[in-house]
């Protein structure tokens, strides 16, 4: 019996400590030209954002050191901007990996929901009408819908199919 304590002491003495991370707001840091090279939206818009999705981000907490919606939203769009690797996004906003983690989810769950601003046609008049507008722009039948893609870079290579994969700004990439 007292080893069970003497082991259970020394487990209590093992424990860390939690670390409370400084979090600057990089919106009092940064100009809007900063912060639209680092996240893509001015001042105003990352706020308009953040008021949006403010009622379903914010968790209720009697804790200290809750992650404020807005640091919350910031994490989501230098992840989304940069496609940084996840931890460093944490370390620059002074969070944990899960936590960035589950920010992004909640995030980007908000998000969607709040802006609704994909549709699809939902009855065959629309349908209808949609197949037809696309034919006339760009003689395409039966299209529904497009999806607007990115140029990502990589590494060149030799080959026949080399020039496949040039695109019209004069570097290997492919469309995503």
């Amino acid at each position: 019996m007292a080893a069970f304590f003497l082991l259970f002491e020394n487990d209590r003495a093992l424990r860390r400590e939690r670390v409370f991370r400084d979090r600057i707001n990089p919106l009092d840091r940064y100009t809007d030209v900063d912060l639209v090279a680092r996240y893509r939206f001015p001042r105003r818009e990352i706020l308009l954002l953040t008021d949006l999705v403010n009622d379903t981000v914010q968790h209720p907490t009697s804790r200290s050191c809750a992650i404020p919606v807005c640091i919350q939203v910031l994490i989501t769009l230098r992840f989304l901007a940069k496609g940084d690797y996840l931890s460093e996004v944490a370390d620059l906003h002074g969070v944990s990996v899960p936590s960035a983690s589950r920010i992004l989810h909640f995030v980007c769950q908000a998000l969607c929901r709040q802006l609704d601003n994909i549709t699809f046609p939902t009855t065959a008049d629309e349908l209808k009408r949609v197949k037809d507008g696309f034919y006339k722009i760009a003689h395409f039948p039966n299209v529904v819908g497009t999806i607007d893609g990115t140029l990502i870079p990589i590494q060149g290579m030799s080959g026949d199919d080399e020039p496949n994969f040039i695109c019209r700004k004069g570097f290997p990439s492919i469309n995503v």
